[in-house]
């Protein structure tokens, strides 16, 4: 076959459909008598507040909460939105770096529930103390349960596409239908290349906000900024072309102007009053014609997307 010939792969072949469930032991209590006794004291209603007991101190959960951070974090970064269910989109080119990711973080956060689990009896018996007479022994689990209420889960699944859709109706039914998942499918690529453009324009604009907020004076220097100014900016062009899965050329030639000049070492910036002033300058003009861009921007449709099968 002619390599003109060649059909466009799909996007169900380009990209699936990916979540990322976390669920953990909050270690917060609502409690009923202390809420009604505080309503009481105060003369207000009983339905007026909620009194949250915190039953362990937060440095007992807080390697947990930060590895969850991390991974959702990470999540979102890697893929990009398709519904309210969950299930983002995970292109192809990214999924062995989102497994990678998410194996790294799996595998932190079962041996820090083993030490909460571990430290657990200890921890109950210092909450008799810190607790005082809010104290319930039944608000704590188990130690057999505890472990169960922690668990960290990522499932993928296949794009809808209408060239798979064959079930059996009459050909008006099943033609609606089709064309109801291609219009779903490409509703969906416009919100998540949509989302792709706004962390780029983010990302560009805060560098060109903050190298122009900062100042060299006699006694120090205002208005500094942080290397993840720089550094965000190099993990998200790094990343934008294996998540650019409708393949937008402006979007390319965007990320690839971004990496050649604005990707500045942050100590170089600092030291140097005319790079940074350059940098900025470029960094404003990419900031507006992205303005441009976005604001009659349009996805079209990836090949075999376009038409119902």
């Amino acid at each position: 076959m002619n390599p003109i010939d060649v059909p466009e792969p799909s996007l169900s072949s380009r990209a699936m459909l990916c979540s990322l469930s976390i669920s953990m032991w909050s270690a917060r209590k609502h409690d009923p008598d202390a809420s009604q006794e505080i309503a009481q004291r105060h003369g207000a209603q009983a339905d007026a507040g909620r009194y949250q007991k915190v039953l362990l101190p937060k440095e007992a959960l807080a390697e947990v909460q930060k590895i969850v951070s991390d991974a959702r974090q990470e999540h979102y970064f890697m893929t990009l939105p398709w519904d309210d269910n969950g299930y983002r989109v995970l292109p192809s080119a990214a999924y062995m770096d989102h497994t990678e990711k998410m194996r790294e973080l799996s595998n932190r956060f079962s041996p820090a529930v083993d030490a909460l689990a571990r430290e657990f009896g200890n921890l109950v018996e210092q909450a008799k103390v810190r607790l005082g007479g809010l104290f319930r022994p039944e608000d704590y689990p188990a130690p057999d349960e505890l472990r169960r209420k922690f668990s960290f889960e990522t499932k993928v699944m296949p794009l809808p596409d209408a060239g798979d859709f064959r079930v059996t109706l009459g050909d008006d039914e099943k033609e609606r239908i089709k064309r109801q998942i291609t219009a779903t499918v490409e509703a969906s690529l416009q919100i998540a290349s949509r989302d792709l453009w706004q962390r780029l324009y983010e990302a560009v604009n805060h560098l060109a906000e903050r190298l122009s907020a900062y100042k060299v004076t006699g006694t120090g220097v205002e208005h500094p900024f942080r290397d993840s100014v720089v550094t965000n900016l190099v993990k998200l062009v790094d990343v934008l072309p294996k998540l650019n899965v409708t393949g937008d050329p402006e979007l390319e030639r965007l990320s690839s102007e971004v990496r050649s000049a604005l990707l500045v070492d942050p100590q170089e910036l600092r030291k140097s009053e005319s790079v940074r002033t350059e940098t900025a300058k470029r960094a404003s003009a990419i900031v507006e014609r992205m303005q441009g861009y976005m604001a009659g921007y349009t996805v079209p449709a990836p090949a075999n997307q376009g038409k119902a099968a």
